[in-house]
């Protein structure tokens, strides 16, 4: 270490920092701020992706240092989960000794997301669950809204409100990283170049493991089961939605065809995430002569 002249262990501390006055901007109240936390994990991309792994692992524990002494505990929990754990994992994952591999950050999306679901099951269970914890939530938003309790649709919601939430969050985690690894390449700092999401592919034991969470939800039914099942679904999502950003690739009007599928994701959700699953599986066996990913 040389101290102010060691570039790395500066980008950490700045990274760090930034990161964790993001998200106590939003957890103070202040404007804007529900906007700003979502930005959150892009200064620990932006130092990982630039100088290693080991640097985005040093800005999340500036960022978790920072927020332990400035925040409330549950809030350190909370950025500690959501923000720089899974930040520092992806770019760990990622950044391979052998090479980059985007089949692991792409299955720990799954696996990590259905991880903090099990976390909140336990927590919630002397609470009456997690389903009367969404149940309330949604009833709650509904009366709001002059809608009244209980309605069908209102209980479809209760039903795949996690799975949306995990959704959103992968979403934000891809953008971040998307956008720390423009910026560095604009600058010539990235160590590697953006990867193909639609390259990724799952081992066989994830294909097992989201067997029995099927396997599962068909025998209770249940809201923890179907969420379940639904967030280790998301990478075949993510490569299914990389498998149509391939197909436009050298069309003509490719802009315009990406936005309309983007449109009609973003209203048809319902419609077009099992299209994409679906697609997202036909990548996976349609590719099995690729090598597994390394583990």
């Amino acid at each position: 270490m040389r101290g102010f002249n060691n570039p790395a262990g500066l980008a950490a501390a700045a990274a760090g920092l930034i990161s964790a006055l993001l998200a106590l901007w939003a957890m103070r109240g202040l404007p804007l701020g529900g906007l700003l936390l979502w930005f959150a994990p892009l200064p620990i991309f932006a130092a990982g992706l630039a100088f290693g792994s080991a640097v985005a692992w040093l800005s999340a524990v500036t960022g978790a240092m920072v927020m332990a002494f400035s925040a409330h505990p549950v809030s350190l929990v909370f950025y500690v989960a959501i923000v720089a754990l899974p930040t520092a994992l992806l770019v760990t994952l990622y950044l391979r000794p052998a090479g980059p591999d985007i089949s692991l950050p792409v299955m720990a999306l799954g696996l990590y997301s259905a991880f903090i679901l099990a976390l909140l099951a336990f927590w919630l269970a002397d609470q009456g669950g997690l389903d009367a914890a969404l149940r309330s939530a949604v009833n709650q938003a509904a009366r709001h809204l002059g809608l009244p309790p209980g309605d069908a649709v209102l209980e479809w919601v209760v039903r795949v409100k996690m799975a949306v939430i995990g959704l959103w969050w992968v979403v934000l985690l891809i953008g971040n990283a998307a956008g720390a690894q423009w910026f560095l390449a604009r600058r010539g700092l990235a160590l590697t170049s953006w990867p193909d999401l639609a390259e990724a592919r799952m081992p066989m034991w994830y294909l097992g493991a989201l067997a029995i969470a099927a396997a599962a939800f068909a025998v209770d039914g249940g809201t923890v089961t179907l969420s379940m099942l639904l967030l280790l679904l998301l990478p075949f999502f993510l490569m299914g939605v990389a498998g149509v950003h391939r197909r436009t690739r050298g069309r003509g009007a490719r802009g315009w065809l990406l936005a309309s599928f983007y449109a009609l994701l973003a209203v048809f959700l319902h419609i077009m995430a099992p299209a994409m699953v679906g697609l997202g599986l036909y990548e996976q066996w349609a590719r099995r002569a690729l090598p597994p990913p390394q583990t």
